[in-house]
């Protein structure tokens, strides 16, 4: 299971960023691809191993699926799936251009709110 894995490398650059702002981490939104081959709920099990006890437990992995996009280098034709294809839907031509589908990547963190919102006596 290499979600166990991504998951502790998720929460390493996550603790960094909350320790770069001296804030908690309370949301965090990560895209993945079809191809990178992980299992959004292996890795929501994963996340909440790997972030208990430490500054991030409790804290929630957005999951943003991202689909393949390819162009075919045979016809020009582009396609767009949330399911691994090896071929052209319109010329047959295997010979396909990646342009997303291999992401994985945390695009988005949410810190703690820090304000205090409580009224100064003066």
């Amino acid at each position: 299971m290499h979600e166990y894995s991504i998951a502790e490398h998720i929460r390493d650059i996550l603790t960094e960023v909350g320790t770069r702002h001296h804030r908690r981490v309370t949301h965090a939104t990560v895209q993945i691809g079809p191809i990178s081959m992980i299992v959004p709920e292996l890795l929501h099990e994963a996340w909440a191993a790997v972030s208990a006890e430490t500054p991030l437990a409790g804290s929630v992995l957005v999951i943003d699926h991202v689909p393949i996009k390819a162009r075919c280098e045979g016809c020009g034709h582009e396609t767009t799936s949330f399911t691994p294809f090896v071929k052209c839907g319109q010329c047959g031509s295997m010979r396909l251009k990646l342009a997303s589908g291999h992401e994985l990547q945390v695009v988005d963190a949410e810190l703690e709110d820090t304000t205090d919102e409580s009224p100064v006596d003066a």
